[in-house]
């Protein structure tokens, strides 16, 4: 029969094109789910094998089906070529980053929308995203950095010193009379190590309760330079002085990294972060090393705390399948293997890390209860982001105090008149 006599047969017509699009749509929904689609991903540096992000979207591609392309850009490049991206509407599908989402907010997806955030950490969110405002979530964490304190165990051991708990940590007083006597009797030149970074040094600052800048309605107030902030100083400067620290190590006279003292058996107790578990796991071997809770000052105990995020640009032409990888990668059991392969903290509320070594797994234990510490006054000079206007002239200014440039006070009330000089704030 003919199409045209079939044509003319209205009622039949009716009946085979409605069957014909039943079996047109039947066929499509086939194709649909055997199409492979690709996910195109930008990294800052160029993965390893054991690398834990670039497995996991390995494995889901393989999982699902779809394909996988990896664009690396370094870091810094990324702030000039991302805005090309934009303008020639090429951009990836999802972003491994620490700030692009914060640079061009409106540009990037809110995954609330997309997705249950209410999993993340609170203080993890506010941190990675750099919004305070409780408004949006333009990137999903994917690692989470705190700081945080190891020890020598032989040295408290031969120094007599039993190591602080979570549930009974030291207070900085403590903390500062045990360096002095692991440096007489724990057989080590050194009691006490800081990484050459405010972001470490701060720590003790927040912990006496000080604060970089306090927020006054819309705007914030310069407070660095308060008294407390000056005692902390003081007392860094005089731990520097005595040789209890390293004092090479602030006043710039060498480019040593402390964490090489710290493996070769020169230190007790070194202050760092997080993300040197593992090198140092790997690379101590002359004695035995552990992490502990950190000090409590004369207010409360202090961690800061940082990390980097996934986010999906709004323009990326494949976004809904980037929205479909972050569901997967936080499903229980993947984010159980991520956390696993890649031995960080975890940002997601009751799901941590558990390492096999009993020994590690206790130190996980402690270092992930140390969310509980990251301060309020850190989350607030944080939002007021008062390294758009300084930021290693803060650091410099420390360095000429302990090594003797500046007095304490000096160096912080320098520092805060140049940053009220640059934001308008005004020092209080």
């Amino acid at each position: 029969m003919s199409m045209k006599k079939i044509a003319s047969l209205l009622g039949v017509a009716a009946v085979l094109v409605g069957l014909s699009a039943c079996g047109n749509s039947n066929k499509k929904t086939s194709s649909d789910a055997k199409e492979s689609k690709t996910l195109t991903v930008l990294l800052s540096e160029e993965p390893s094998k054991t690398n834990a992000l670039n497995n996991a979207f390995k494995k889901w591609a393989k999982e699902t089906g779809n394909k996988l392309k990896t664009v690396v850009i370094p870091y810094d490049d990324q702030l000039t070529k991302f805005p090309l991206m934009l303008k020639n509407k090429d951009v990836p599908d999802i972003v491994a980053t620490t700030r692009l989402m914060m640079l061009y907010p409106d540009e990037f997806t809110d995954l609330s929308k997309k997705m249950d955030t209410s999993i993340f950490d609170e203080k993890a969110l506010k941190v990675i995203n750099q919004d305070y405002t409780d408004t949006k979530v333009l990137g999903a964490p994917n690692q989470y950095t705190l700081s945080c304190y190891f020890y020598n165990k032989d040295a408290f051991k031969k120094a007599g010193i039993t190591a602080p708990t979570v549930d009974n940590p030291w207070t900085l007083d403590e903390l500062y009379a045990n360096a002095e006597r692991l440096k007489r009797d724990g057989d080590v030149k050194y009691g006490l190590a800081v990484d050459f970074s405010r972001a470490r040094y701060d720590n003790l600052m927040y912990s006496n309760g000080g604060s970089m800048v306090k927020k006054d309605g819309k705007t914030f107030d310069v407070t660095i330079n308060s008294n407390k902030n000056v005692k902390t100083l003081q007392k860094f400067i005089s731990l520097n002085k005595s040789g209890v620290m390293p004092e090479v190590i602030w006043t710039g006279g060498s480019s040593d990294n402390p964490a090489d003292y710290f493996k070769n058996g020169d230190v007790g107790i070194y202050l760092s972060g997080t993300w040197n578990y593992e090198p140092l796991n790997t690379d101590v071997s002359k004695f035995d090393f552990g992490v502990m809770p950190s000090p409590k000052g004369s207010e409360q105990q202090s961690v800061i705390s940082g990390g980097s995020s996934l986010a999906i640009p709004k323009s990326a032409k494949n976004s809904k399948l980037a929205v479909q990888f972050l569901k997967w990668l936080y499903k229980d059991k993947n984010l159980k293997e991520y956390l696993t392969n890649d031995k960080g903290i975890s940002f997601v509320k009751d799901v941590s890390y558990v390492d096999k070594d009993p020994d590690v797994a206790a130190d996980y234990k402690i270092l992930q209860s140390e969310l509980d510490h990251v301060t309020d006054q850190f989350l607030v000079d944080e939002q007021s982001q008062w390294r758009n206007y300084l930021d290693n002239e803060y650091r410099d200014y420390l360095k000429q105090a302990v090594s003797g440039e500046m007095s304490a006070k000096g160096a912080l009330d320098a520092f805060a008149q140049d940053l009220s000089k640059k934001s308008d704030w005004a020092v209080k």
